[in-house]
């Protein structure tokens, strides 16, 4: 019964299936977009990992993902969260070994799981030094004393995490420098590492000479988790030892939904099929591209194995100004901040058949300066502040400076910061706002960010363009889709491309 009703409604608007029925038809059309039936099913019940939709709009909340400087410092703790970082941070962990043995000090540190592509940087505790040797995979480094600090006796080993490292056969630690404590047995395999040796005061009395803020504190700059960019041909799915670090957000967030250690472990192949693999990599080629000397969008960040997938997820999207939404396949569309003229025919009064709207923003509720931080490489890694974006015409209008903090430490440039700031902007204070509940025909705009709208009571019945906020809500059996939205200034939104 389910079944009929559902293809009358379906008839009712024009849609076509492939087969007598619902339950046995692989696809139905509306005005001629096909409609996966098993999407569908799919679109009902949207996976949580569309919840946090637009980015910017997420950054706003403050997600719960580890602060740039939370990765500066090693910690101890008896059972730590795992972390993993997409291109490069500056990161310590957490002690798998501190131990002083013959009048030394031996330390290992865990700071990444899994491999990472290259150490670029070291620091002592927030001073950047050099080292005698490259910082390569399990090369034994004597640091550098920078000016006006010792350091004469330190030496550290990077190991890149890979799964034939063995920490306990190193040159620097290994049984017999930790009195064996640490053997073979410790090999920390997949696990890339900081291993660190500090030698004795000769004599004790030269101690704060030589260690002037006691025993060194390391962290790495480095080419975090290798990621596959389908656009590389040198690259192959099937090796990751071809994989390489990335600065483009939309491979990093592509690895995070697939990544079964760390990420959420969808299965690459239903997740991006090739329609919808082309789709992501348009928008990744949309954040490589020129804006003014650098790369429109970079991304760069670390998380915790226990962190919200939405607030990673979050963090990724926010960095830009990224729109998650299924399409009417059911396959997952992202749309980077780039406006993009809506191509579909506008949504009218026709199939409009019922609707909520609001004018403006309610005056306690509005928000007219974003205070932006992110994070500064040039300052240590850490979070940092440009000028906040105004809306100076509503602070005049309101006689009040109404602030919201927008974190952006997943973005590394200050001029990205100030573009998505802007973005940000403009979403918080539409001019109209509300929903839609219209006929299975809004169907044809699912994993749409932008579309057309034409009816008497919005903008005097003019077309005009919305963005959607939410995800759409499809029932079937009841004829209705359900579409939250935000009237948008298509002018402006170009401006900022």
């Amino acid at each position: 019964m389910a079944e009929t009703v559902g293809l009358l409604i379906l008839s009712s608007i024009g849609a076509t299936a492939s087969a007598t029925g619902i339950g046995s038809a692989s696809a139905f059309v509306i005005a001629d977009v096909a409609i996966s039936v098993s999407a569908a099913a799919t679109i009902v019940g949207t996976a949580a990992i569309v919840g946090a939709s637009i980015g910017l709009q997420y950054a706003l909340s403050n997600p719960n993902v580890p602060k740039p400087e939370n990765g500066a410092q090693p910690l101890k703790q008896s059972v730590p969260s795992r972390q993993r970082a997409y291109w490069i941070n500056r990161l310590s962990g957490y002690y798998l070994l501190f131990l002083g043995a013959g009048g030394n000090s031996q330390d290992v540190i865990a700071f990444h799981s899994g491999r990472i592509e290259e150490a670029i940087g070291l620091y002592l505790h927030d001073t950047s030094v050099s080292t005698s040797g490259t910082l390569a995979d399990g090369q034994y480094c004597v640091v550098v004393p920078p000016h006006d600090i010792a350091f004469e006796f330190v030496v550290v080993t990077i190991f890149y995490g890979t799964d034939t490292q063995n920490v306990g056969a190193s040159a620097l630690i290994n049984s017999g420098t930790t009195s064996g404590v640490w053997t073979t047995d410790f090999a920390a395999k997949g696990i890339a590492c900081i291993g660190m040796g500090c030698g004795a005061a000769p004599d004790p009395s030269e101690f704060t000479k030589i260690y002037p803020q006691q025993l060194p504190l390391p962290s790495v700059v480095a080419k975090c988790a290798p990621v596959w960019d389908p656009r590389d041909g040198t690259q192959s799915l099937g090796d990751r030892s071809t994989w390489k670090a990335s600065p483009n957000g939309v491979v990093s967030l592509m690895d995070y939904l697939t990544e079964a250690d760390g990420g959420m472990g969808e299965d690459r192949d239903i997740m991006f099929p090739p329609s919808a693999l082309a789709q992501w990599m348009a928008e990744a080629d949309l954040c490589d591209a020129d804006a003014g000397g650098r790369a429109r969008y970079q991304t760069a960040g670390f998380y915790q194995f226990d962190n919200a997938p939405e607030s990673v997820i979050g963090k990724l999207l926010a960095s830009m100004d990224g729109w998650l939404g299924e399409a009417g396949d059911g396959s997952l569309v992202l749309t980077v901040g780039v406006y993009r003229e809506p191509t579909d025919p506008p949504l009218t009064a026709e199939h409009i058949k019922g609707f909520t709207w609001r004018k403006g923003v309610a005056d306690e509720d509005s928000v007219n300066q974003l205070d932006i931080t992110f994070t500064n490489p040039a300052a240590g890694y850490v979070s940092d502040q440009i000028g906040s974006i105004r809306d100076e015409d509503a602070i005049s209008l309101a006689g009040i400076v109404r602030a919201k903090p927008l974190d952006l430490s997943w973005v590394q440039n200050a001029d990205q910061a100030a573009a998505l700031g802007e973005r940000a902007m403009l979403r918080l204070n539409p001019k109209r706002s509300g929903s839609f509940v219209t006929t299975l025909y809004g169907m044809r705009y699912l994993g749409k960010r932008w579309i057309k709208v034409q009816h008497p009571l919005l903008e005097g019945g003019a077309v005009c363009v919305v963005e959607i906020q939410d995800k759409c809500e499809v029932d079937l059996l009841g004829g209705r889709v359900t579409i939250n939205w935000n009237l948008v200034d298509p002018v402006a939104l170009a401006a900022l491309n």
